[in-house]
């Protein structure tokens, strides 16, 4: 592609793939993605069997604990604002150091996004695997205001989350691996379709027919009846 900058003419250069999706086997690789709070779940389902299931989060008490920096170091800078204080050699380093740990947040999160998709990748490749993906932004977030967390933290975990979803996209992508959205219930019943109870630890139970399994795994069983 030729363009003109500075009414000089510039060559750039574009990276394009083009790749077929392959034929899935008989294994299908289920992603259950939430907010970081909750983290990802995968599941590996093979002739309608789960073969391997693991919910995977970063570490979250190194996350927090930074978030809770910035906060401190927020206020003290807020307090300098106020009194016309924050140009001042004090207030030019609290900035900096505020930008540093907020970059040290969204950098943690997105090297253990970067890492956790590329072992999805190269599993489904492996395995030959059609990917389900369960995306529910909005079922994430509701979670994360159940669980009273701050309102800045709660972006930063739904921010990081959708990043998560488009470079897991992109790497399916370019790698040929097919993939598909579904909709898989974790509240709902997989077995008589009753609305599950949650006891304490995330585990789900249905007080009808006694299924019970972690929050996160119950969508693995909706998805072996795909």
């Amino acid at each position: 592609m030729i363009g003109l900058e500075n009414d000089e003419p510039y060559l750039a250069l574009v990276a394009e793939r083009v790749v077929e999706p392959y034929q899935p086997s008989n294994y299908m690789l289920v992603i259950d993605v939430n907010a970081w709070s909750n983290g990802v779940a995968w599941g590996l389902i093979r002739d309608g069997s789960i073969i391997r299931w693991k919910p995977e989060r970063p570490r979250l008490s190194e996350v927090e604990a930074l978030y809770d920096l910035s906060i401190r170091l927020s206020r003290k800078y807020g307090r300098l604002k106020r009194l016309g204080l924050h140009k001042t050699v004090e207030g030019r380093r609290l900035w900096r150091n505020i930008k540093k740990v907020r970059r040290k947040i969204y950098a943690k999160l997105r090297d253990y996004a970067q890492k956790l998709v590329h072992r999805l990748v190269r599993k489904a490749l492996r395995h030959r695997a059609l990917v389900i993906i369960d995306d529910m932004i909005e079922e994430s977030r509701r979670e994360l205001i159940e669980e009273g967390l701050p309102t800045g933290l709660r972006k930063i975990y739904l921010a990081e989350t959708r990043r998560f979803v488009k470079l897991l996209i992109t790497q399916l992508r370019w790698y040929g691996v097919p993939y598909e959205f579904k909709r898989l219930l974790s509240t709902i019943c997989p077995i008589c379709r009753h609305e599950l109870t949650q006891l304490p630890g995330r585990t789900m139970v249905c007080t009808n027919c006694g299924f019970k399994a972690p929050r996160d795994k119950v969508p693995m069983y909706w998805a072996m009846k795909l």
